[in-house]
């Protein structure tokens, strides 16, 4: 929020990923701001020219991108696609606000480069956290603004004066000892199983033409059903067996991906997760097999 305080103001155009975490749009209806919709490769990231063509079209007061391993995709831009996004977006003056908090979670060997590593702050505005690889009840997270930290500090010390401290200084003793690299090796091992499992369990009981993504990190899993498939009507035939998910609809400002939904695989695996996964199956080819049935 004070990253986009900072260099929007109500009723501006904001281009964001398509689809997106639902708390991003929340906050741009907060904020009175206009979401624009980019497509987004569930794979490779946000079509540069897609965003070329839109920047030629009107005014947008600045682009919010995940960096890596978008939520809900798991998308991951490769570096030359970044630098080439950066260089259209500086070309146009158009500030970059970055999500990475899902970063540090990777599964191959090196950790994937965010955009403010590779303009080294011109443009760039970097959010990130440790909610998503330590303490989600921590909710530490900081930000570096760059070229607009002053903007970004007025609009801190107008709300907030101080943060909680002692989380900050248990966390700050746990990164002094060396402990976060071990434990964010387990985590890694421990997520890529998870989704590995995950996936296991939606390719043997979903329906057959489901599509699913292949995060490189993070514990997201993008699920597209057929465009006659309404995740909606799912989601309220699992919540009657305790089963809960977020449907895709609320991933877009325009409502769109009603035939997909998100899955998190980062809890503990367990034979109930599994189950879970398993009943969602059930659940979705009944309703096709009904939808079917009356077409």
């Amino acid at each position: 929020m004070l990253a986009l305080m900072a260099v929007s103001k109500r009723g501006d155009t904001i281009a964001i990923e398509a689809p997106t975490y639902f708390g991003v749009l929340h906050t741009l209806e907060v904020l009175g701001l206009k979401a624009l919709e980019l497509p987004t490769h569930p794979t490779h990231g946000v079509n540069i020219a897609a965003l070329a063509r839109v920047l030629d079209t009107g005014p947008v007061a600045a682009c919010v991108l995940s960096s890596t391993f978008n939520n809900p995709l798991g998308s991951a831009m490769v570096e030359a696609d970044k630098r080439a996004l950066l260089a259209l977006l500086a070309r146009r003056a158009v500030p970059l606000i970055e999500d990475d908090v899902y970063g540090d979670i990777h599964f191959g060997r090196e950790r994937p480069k965010p955009f403010i590593a590779l303009d080294g702050g011109a443009n760039t505005i970097y959010c990130s956290s440790f909610s998503k690889t330590l303490a989600p009840g921590y909710r530490v997270g900081w930000i570096a603004p760059g070229a607009y930290t002053q903007r970004v500090m007025e609009r801190k010390l107008a709300f907030s004066l101080c943060n909680p401290i002692l989380p900050q200084i248990a966390i700050t003793d746990f990164l002094a000892n060396g402990a976060y690299d071990a434990h964010l090796r387990r985590l890694r091992r421990l997520l890529e199983e998870n989704i590995s499992r995950m996936t296991r369990a939606i390719e043997e009981s979903f329906p057959s033409d489901t599509k699913v993504s292949r995060p490189a990190g993070g514990f997201m899993i993008w699920v597209e059903l057929p465009r006659r498939f309404d995740s909606r009507a799912l989601f309220d035939a699992a919540l009657e067996q305790g089963i809960c998910f977020a449907p895709g609809d609320v991933f877009s400002a325009s409502r769109r991906f009603r035939n997909c939904l998100r899955l998190s695989a980062g809890s503990e695996w367990s034979d109930r997760i599994e189950d879970g996964v398993r009943r969602l199956g059930l659940l979705s080819r009944n309703l096709i097999a009904g939808s079917t049935s009356l077409a």
